[in-house]
């Protein structure tokens, strides 16, 4: 545990519980039990919850959390995508190419519901895949003649575990970040999450029409978190974007069909019909 400014630092895992959160700040399971209900909550003292509602409590009680690195028994599961796993055993004459699946993450009020609907509305022809949205929140928009689908995360993204699902569930992370606020905890939990999944991650830098967005700054947090980009000859591809004037969205499409060409990404059809 360190300390930055009046602030201490303190690492949690991706789950704690109530018992073990308040131990961990010297504080009593009755004081995070009320934080957790002011913030619409509800937990007992041996209740799990995940890192992004233990961040939220952390912060409100005067801590800075940090998620903390797995370990190489977890690196070890997450060497290769979920769907390559599922289709290893497959015949490789008996799979086809599927449209990728992406999920958006990234700190709260940079934007991602925003972007979401913009992308939904560069393709009002296509319109939500059937009754699926309402059931797991997917819809698919067609751009160049090539589909893509997109999980759509429910509910206040600090308080919801899709996060670290949504990384293991999907083929590309789509991360938002707003140039006028840069690389902030939220932020740096769902690059973790997306590199334990092996999952590759695109930068959508959001809110670039703003008078106060600085590229530059947060270019340079992207490096310092390991995610380079690709004007500073990094791997990472950073699109500029405003999504509140639905700028940059054609971009940002054509950067994940760049991915997905990459990944050759593939399924059985037969397995595909079972899961609709």
């Amino acid at each position: 545990m360190g300390e930055n400014g009046n602030r201490k630092t303190i690492e949690l895992p991706s789950n704690i519980t109530v018992r073990d959160l308040a131990k961990s700040m010297e504080s009593s399971p009755i004081e995070i039990i009320k934080n957790l209900m002011a913030n619409g909550v509800m937990a007992n003292i041996n209740q799990q919850i995940d890192f992004d509602t233990a961040a939220i409590v952390a912060s409100e009680m005067g801590f800075d959390a940090t998620l903390e690195t797995p370990d190489e028994n977890e690196e070890e599961k997450g060497e290769i995508p979920l769907w390559r796993r599922l289709i290893a055993d497959e015949d490789p004459k008996s799979l086809i190419e599927r449209p990728p699946v992406v999920t958006i993450l990234g700190h709260v009020d940079h934007g991602k519901t925003t972007l979401l609907d913009a992308i939904r509305h560069t393709d009002v022809a296509a319109g939500e895949a059937g009754g699926i949205t309402q059931h797991i929140g997917a819809y698919q928009v067609e751009h160049n003649g090539r589909l893509i689908t997109f999980l759509d995360t429910p509910g206040h993204a600090a308080f919801t575990a899709m996060r670290s699902r949504g990384a293991q569930g999907a083929d590309i992370v789509v991360l938002v970040v707003a140039a006028d606020d840069g690389v902030m905890p939220q932020t740096r939990e769902a690059v973790a999450h997306a590199k334990a999944a092996k999952v590759p991650i695109i930068v959508a830098m959001n809110k670039i029409d703003k008078a106060n967005a600085d590229r530059d700054r947060v270019n340079q947090q992207l490096a310092e978190i390991g995610l380079v980009p690709d004007e500073w000859d990094g791997d990472t591809i950073v699109v500029p974007i405003s999504a509140k004037k639905k700028t940059g969205i054609d971009d940002l499409l054509e950067a994940i069909l760049l991915i997905t060409d990459s990944l050759d990404i593939r399924a059985n059809p037969k397995d595909m019909l079972l899961e609709r």
